[in-house]
């Protein structure tokens, strides 16, 4: 999915060993975390991460809803 405004979280590729924000599990180098602007980062690995990206869809889904008038 691709962000739809400056500053959405998104999914990228770690270049750099990093932590889970929610478990604290440890990312290794070369796989995927959904990060979001503050540098926060929740692994694909252990599920943290698909679990903050439906969050935030989900999120995002409602309010463009509730922005389009209906």
């Amino acid at each position: 999915m691709a962000t739809r405004y400056k500053g959405d979280p998104y999914w990228i590729t770690l270049r750099f060993l990093g932590k889970c924000a929610s478990c604290g599990a440890e990312l290794p180098k070369g796989s995927e975390a959904f990060k979001y602007k503050d540098g926060s980062l929740y692994g694909e690995a252990c599920g943290c991460g698909e679990e903050a990206s439906r969050e935030f869809s989900c999120a995002a889904d409602d309010e463009d809803l509730y922005m389009s008038g209906y």
